[in-house]
């Protein structure tokens, strides 16, 4: 595990202070995450053992009831296994956080370790309707194809694929204007970002999704379809500029202290782009009140998606254990197993990690 003096001295910020109310309308929080991840390559290249260090530091400043502004900045040391990952030709990272190379001149915007700078207004309307306006450098991940037991790389599943649909490539840290809009028990939110491809070429993004919650059985249901769109700045199979599309389902049911479901659903409608044109995913997260600690979480994922042009099909396992350690710490034992299938050739990698999280 490389760490620089950088590193070390992350390692040492978050264990040593916690979260900072300063008062009611100013408050501080921190995060720290200490991921090493070791590879078994089954076919052609060798094992390999990477870590890494991230802290991330978030400001909120809520002046009124309707009005809040949030900076959120992160620091890190290493990349783990991402770029060996990315080397070998596989298309999903085994660690999903913001490492240190994402850190820098961030989406090519000269920008470093700024991921959030945001202010949201809040209209009410009646008892029952309210409508939030975020605008500033927000992160789409935050509004669109949410979900209660797969979507936090730093205390759930650590996979690329059960953080968020692959197919529907939903931009980070970039700026944008969210809005989302309550009534009873739907939610509807809309966003439009400015983000660039990997060729530096702008692009605008644009998603809507419907979230319905209601009680099934003895649990809460959460159901979420969205339609997304960019503009006509991506390469084609035939490499003329065309549009990334498709349409998202994201669900979980669960109840409380006990366990949970979900399941992710994706669809490319416009398969002359992206690399892959469906997603099935889904799993199971077990609460440790079962036997006994309710601090724990036991939680497995399968995925499986179908390729685009060269590429066959990907499978994905992803089993994970969270002890708690203290109300603020969770120490988690990850295994991972990744199949890819292009048409000349077929990837695989069983990746062996542990995760300490601290989060005040």
């Amino acid at each position: 595990m490389k760490v620089n003096q950088f590193g070390k001295k992350l390692l040492l910020l978050p264990l040593c202070v916690g979260a900072l109310e300063v008062n009611e309308k100013l408050s501080v929080d921190f995060g720290f995450n200490a991921v090493y991840q070791h590879v078994d390559f089954l076919k052609k290249y060798s094992d390999k053992g990477c870590g890494s260090l991230a802290a991330e530091i978030g400001v909120n400043f809520h002046p009124t009831t309707e009005d809040e502004f949030q900076a959120t900045f992160s620091l890190a040391g290493g990349n783990g296994l991402k770029e060996t990952f990315g080397e070998k030709g596989f298309l999903l990272a085994p660690n999903a956080d913001d490492l240190e190379s994402d850190l820098k001149d961030i989406n090519s915007s000269g920008r470093n370790y700024i991921l959030e700078a945001w202010y949201k207004h809040t209209f009410k309307i009646g008892k029952e309707i309210s409508v939030e306006f975020t605008a500033g450098i927000i992160d789409a991940t935050s509004f669109i194809d949410t979900n209660e037991y797969a979507n936090d790389e730093t205390s759930q599943f650590m996979n690329d694929v059960f953080v968020n649909n692959p197919l529907a490539s939903l931009p980070s840290y970039d700026g944008g204007l969210a809005v989302s809009g309550n009534i009873g028990s739907f939610t509807l939110q809309g966003l439009v970002m400015t983000s660039k491809t990997e060729e530096d070429k702008n692009y605008n993004y644009y998603a809507f999704q419907v979230e319905k919650s209601s009680s099934v059985g003895d649990g809460t249901l959460n159901f979420r379809v969205y339609y997304y769109r960019t503009s006509k700045d991506f390469l084609n199979n035939k490499g003329e500029m065309d549009y990334l599309e498709g349409i998202g389902i994201s669900a979980d049911w669960g109840l409380e202290d006990r366990f949970g479901l979900f399941a992710r659903v994706g669809l490319n409608t416009n398969t002359s782009t992206g690399d892959f044109k469906n997603l099935l995913s889904g799993g199971v997260a077990l609460n440790g009140a079962l036997w006994g600690r309710k601090g724990d979480n036991f939680s497995v994922g399968v995925a499986y998606l179908k390729g685009n042009n060269d590429i066959k099909d990907v499978k994905v396992l992803e089993g994970y254990y969270s002890f708690e350690l203290d109300e603020n710490i969770t120490l988690t034992l990850d295994y991972q197993r990744d199949i890819t299938n292009f048409t000349r050739e077929k990837l695989e990698a069983s990746v062996y990690g542990i995760r300490l999280n601290v989060a005040f």
